[in-house]
């Protein structure tokens, strides 16, 4: 196993150094991003316009919260989903399949993207920055940081199991970034949209909840919907293991 992770970080810091070129300017894009985010939130909120119960600086925490989950998916993830992707299309998963390790994991954890870890440092020294003007204890930053690594993970499953419907639809070749959007579009306060839309994103497919955790905690605590969010990521996993289980069955080799 350690050798096997050693192996992933070395391929990976080659393929940084061959491509840094491609992989600089991913970073500076994405920082680009961000950084028009804030300002685009710092303008609205300096308007004198006001989004009920939220601040300016609540606004910065939800935009950094995502921002920061959403990179530690891509660190682990992205070039595996990428390349999951194709691979399913093509018949080019034998090596993954009879390796003496799982398949589920081994299939989406063979690169890291450096680009990412860039992101995540400045976007996590963002955040903490926004965090300390709320006066945070020590226990609200620890919850913050696991929350953090659950939404990762909630983008993760929720990719897998569109991914994995590829074993099936071929046509469903779009649905690989389709998470992504989805939760670029649930990155603001969930009051904002509408009560169908609130109802759907929380509570059948919670993008909208998973985005707005963090706030909702520093508001409110631990609270029952806390259960729900754990809940749903324990049975979108167990869900994205048994399609992986029944669409390697429907794999065909290009070989």
């Amino acid at each position: 196993m350690i050798r096997i992770v050693k192996t992933i970080w070395k391929t990976s810091i080659e393929e940084f150094l061959i491509y840094r070129t491609t992989s600089i300017i991913t970073f500076i894009l994405a920082l680009i991003f961000l950084i028009i985010e804030l300002v685009t939130g710092g303008i609205y909120f300096a308007d004198d316009r006001s989004i009920p119960g939220w601040t300016e600086n609540q606004y910065f925490i939800l935009i950094t919260f995502v921002n920061c989950a959403t990179y530690i998916y891509n660190i682990f993830f992205i070039l595996g989903h990428e390349k999951l992707n194709d691979d399913i299309l093509e018949g080019n998963l034998d090596y993954v399949l009879v390796r003496p390790i799982s398949s589920y994991w081994l299939s989406v954890g063979k690169s890291i993207d450096i680009p990412s870890i860039f992101n995540f440092i400045i976007t996590y020294i963002l955040l903490i920055v926004f965090l300390n003007k709320e006066a945070i204890t020590q226990f609200q930053f620890i919850v913050i940081n696991i929350l953090i690594i659950t939404t990762a993970l909630m983008i993760f499953v929720l990719n897998q199991i569109c991914l994995t419907l590829l074993f099936w639809f071929n046509g469903l070749v779009g649905l690989g970034g389709v998470i992504e959007d989805l939760f670029n579009f649930a990155s603001r306060p969930k009051k904002i949209f509408p009560k169908i839309i609130q109802n759907i994103f929380v509570f059948v497919i919670p993008i909208l909840l998973a985005t707005n955790i963090t706030n909702e905690f520093l508001k409110y605590g631990i609270q029952s919907y806390f259960v729900y969010y754990f809940i749903l990521l324990v049975i979108f996993y167990v869900i994205s293991r048994f399609l992986w289980k029944l669409g390697i069955k429907k794999y065909v080799s290009a070989n």
